[in-house]
């Protein structure tokens, strides 16, 4: 995930419109320096204001998607291409991508989520009431809890049995015109007696309760597209006052060196 081609449109602008200040009084050598330097914390910068605004934007974000965004340094200063860049760790990439970009992001079976051939979506009331479920401290679904009912459904029954934990399986039922697969909590059998003769029969202590629902796409809304523009943004403006300070600095370097002349200056 790069820059914006507008953000990088405005660094070399930027950058450029100190050519001729930096030509006509210190070196191109010396242009080339400031403007590695510039663009390079301008990254650093890009990517600071990102990853604070990951903290904002997201409700209760965890560890590794604050350590989405990094950046890369302008390191050749000798050719005529300098670059730096912000980006996206690939492995946070696949979640990020859904939260950027032009208009609603759509994902859809096969893609990230809780298992690869579905979108799953928890009911948090039945995997509390019949599993002990509950959100961890980010909100999330505990690793491993789908790949554990997965196994369930398909009649791997785990070595410990957690007591009061209803059985799990998988079905199908019909929502909207549509069949949709879920995951259902059993609830566990017990005798019920039937009328005044002491008989009694076998019956679900409960109702079917679901688990998890997949659907075929979800849809959600890029709100972290304004925020990374305007950190970039807010990087991009802070780059002439770099630039100012490199000149201020070249040519107090060059006035305290006998020797050096100002550039285009006669012998």
């Amino acid at each position: 995930m790069a820059l914006p081609v507008n953000i990088i449109s405005d660094i070399c602008d930027v950058t450029g419109a100190w050519s001729e200040a930096f030509l006509s009084e210190v070196s191109l050598k010396r242009y080339r320096r400031a403007c590695a330097w510039a663009m390079s914390e301008a990254a650093k910068w890009g990517a600071e204001g990102a990853t604070d605004a990951v903290a904002t934007t997201f409700s209760n974000p965890t560890p590794w998607m604050m350590r989405a965004f990094k950046y890369t340094r302008a390191l050749d200063r000798a050719g005529n291409k300098i670059e730096a860049s912000v980006s996206v760790l690939p492995s946070q990439s696949i979640v990020m991508k859904y939260a950027m970009g032009e208009g609603p992001q759509v994902r859809r079976p096969g893609d990230v989520g809780l298992a690869r051939d579905r979108i799953l979506v928890p009911n948090w009331r039945n995997l509390q009431l019949t599993q002990g479920i509950n959100r961890n401290m980010y909100g999330n679904l505990p690793g491993g809890v789908a790949a554990r009912l997965s196994r369930e459904a398909a009649g791997t029954r785990a070595k410990r049995r957690v007591a009061g934990r209803w059985g799990v399986y998988e079905g199908e039922v019909d929502v909207g015109g549509s069949r949709l697969v879920w995951y259902i909590a059993r609830p566990p059998r017990g005798e019920a007696p039937i009328g005044k003769n002491g008989r009694s029969i076998v019956v679900n202590l409960g109702r079917l309760r679901a688990l998890l629902v997949a659907i075929r796409e979800a849809r959600y809304d890029p709100i972290m597209q304004e925020p990374y523009d305007a950190a970039m943004l807010r990087a991009v403006n802070r780059i002439p006052a770099l630039m100012q300070d490199e000149l201020d600095e070249a040519i107090a370097y060059r006035d305290s060196r006998p020797g050096l002349r100002r550039m285009g200056s006669g012998a």
